[in-house]
């Protein structure tokens, strides 16, 4: 949806965000990481870098399949062939052990 308040096939109010421009979103998120990043430690903030990051990407999955036209279509996902990909896992995966024997010599 963009600012024109048009999201395609839906009849939906202008956006309240619009309102403000792309340098004020900047200097917001500015101000507010040098805020946070005053109060935590930096494990801390690499926890709180990842799940705001990990947020982000799903907000914009949800809005980006809210803005897909629906269709009656199933989609069918394609499934994995598990019986050859175990087998093949599973040679690959066996460690031969060789057993060793240690013998002890007289003094």
């Amino acid at each position: 949806m963009g600012c024109n308040g048009i999201n395609e096939g839906q009849n939906t109010p202008k956006s309240k965000l619009c309102k403000f421009g792309y340098v004020d979103y900047i200097v917001l998120a500015s101000t507010i990481a040098i805020a946070i990043a005053e109060d935590l430690n930096s494990n801390d903030l690499n926890i709180l870098a990842a799940f705001l990051a990990t947020l982000s990407d799903e907000i914009a999955l949800i809005a980006s399949v809210e803005s897909c036209p629906s269709n009656d279509d199933v989609f069918v996902p394609p499934v994995p062939d598990v019986a050859i990909t175990s087998s093949n896992l599973s040679n690959k995966t066996k460690i031969i052990k060789k057993r060793t024997v240690i013998k002890k010599r007289k003094k």
